[in-house]
């Protein structure tokens, strides 16, 4: 004769068996990614990793969007990974936070791991509501708006309700620590990191006649800024005619930057490729990266650029200082400033020895420091000790806007 817990655990299992659903293994800890979609994008790319290149055997996992589910879909579906979405990104905070609540009290959770500020607020709250004991993680992907007080308010709460708050670069941690004022022993660094194998340095085809550099971004103003990009190429194309620009990714920014390419008379230096999916074949076809942000986290792209061996011209923002050190594997200029860009990549080109140096350089970094595997371990690493640290309920800390957000 079974138990009642024993006959309540087998209706659960029948049922998730019924619905199409894996039924998690009892000695694996249960972790669930709560995002906004699962587009086009470096954040989602990040998830993605951490998904595919888990301990399938100590770890389970889903994906909850707020949103629409997006174009990644089928890619999480291949790895047989249970992708849902509650549809209420935009609808507000309260009704979003009971909905994730609804869902996660239907499955078994130890970890719930948020990305980017709607997805950790409405997670934090749904943890609340839940008053169970899941172990709650957030990674900090950027800055995420570090001069809008009401935003700032909204993290902190956030924050006080989350055991871990990851940040992808010291810069995302500096606003934790000195704008948001997140304590100290909550915080951590975990650089993104790629796949090493993708991108071979040793497989870098045949150059042309023509030197070329790439940029690949979602097109979006001003964030990434491609505006100054196409202007810093005019200026080095009136210097070197025969220079070449791929521009890989689309986005809302394509429409303007066509016309503006026409309007710089650059059509027939600058390529808009829109997105592709051999991205690790045209960096290997370039002679050099450049990443024209205004605000950034840390670039996967631009990780990805420097395992391939590129030597980088990139902004001096966001993550991008720890990612390039001026002069030994790239150089670093100020945003938006076509004409110091643009003298950046006449030294790359005019320097050939010196740029293979940097591009040598950049993929020794990659491989000491921002290897995937070692970015998987790092958070693997914290569930497990979330979740063997268990705590009480959750319960709504008391801020004051007023003197709470008063850096």
């Amino acid at each position: 004769m079974k138990s009642w817990l024993e006959r309540a655990v087998l209706r659960r299992a029948r049922a998730d068996l019924d619905s199409g659903m894996p039924v998690p293994r009892q000695d694996r800890l249960r972790v669930v990614h709560l995002v906004s979609t699962l587009n086009m994008g470096g954040l989602e790319k990040v998830v993605y990793d951490l998904v595919r290149c888990r301990d399938a055997n100590a770890i389970d996992v889903r994906v909850l969007c707020l949103g629409e589910i997006g174009a990644l879909a089928d890619d999480f579906c291949e790895l047989g990974i249970s992708v849902e979405s509650v549809g209420t990104l935009g609808k507000g905070i309260l009704l979003s936070a009971a909905a994730v609540a609804r869902r996660l009290r239907t499955w078994p959770v130890d970890i719930l791991h948020t990305h980017n500020p709607a997805p950790h607020i409405v997670g934090s709250l749904a943890c609340c509501m839940l008053r169970s004991r899941v172990r709650l993680i957030h990674t900090k992907h950027g800055r995420n708006y570090p001069k809008d007080r009401r935003k700032i308010f909204y993290n902190r709460l956030a924050a006080s309700l989350t055991d871990v708050i990851a940040c992808v670069s010291r810069d995302a941690a500096d606003v934790v620590l000195e704008i948001e004022r997140v304590r100290r022993e909550k915080v951590q660094v975990v650089h993104n990191g790629i796949d090493l194998s993708r991108f071979s340095a040793g497989a870098v085809l045949p150059r042309t006649d023509r030197p070329c550099g790439i940029h690949v971004a979602r097109l979006i103003y001003p964030t990434k800024d491609q505006r100054s990009l196409l202007q810093a190429v005019r200026l080095v194309v009136d210097q070197v005619p025969t220079f070449r620009f791929l521009v890989v990714g689309d986005g809302p920014y394509r429409a303007e930057l066509e016309q503006l390419r026409a309007t710089l008379q650059l059509t027939e230096n600058v390529e808009l490729l829109g997105h592709r999916t051999d991205v690790s074949q045209l960096l290997a076809q370039s002679d050099f990266f450049v990443l024209s942000s205004l605000y950034e986290g840390l670039s996967l792209t631009l990780l990805e650029a420097a395992a391939t061996g590129l030597p980088i011209v990139a902004t001096r923002v966001g993550g991008n200082p720890e990612v390039v050190e001026h002069g030994v594997n790239g150089l670093l200029v100020p945003p938006k400033d076509p004409v110091k860009l643009a003298e950046a990549m006449v030294q790359l080109i005019r320097q050939p020895l010196q740029a293979g140096d940097m591009g040598r350089a950049g993929r020794a970094k990659m491989v000491e420091q921002f290897d995937l595997r070692r970015t998987v371990a790092k958070y693997e690493t914290l569930y497990r000790q979330l979740a063997a640290n268990s705590r009480g309920p959750r319960t709504l800390p008391v801020l004051t806007p007023n003197r709470d957000l008063i850096p």
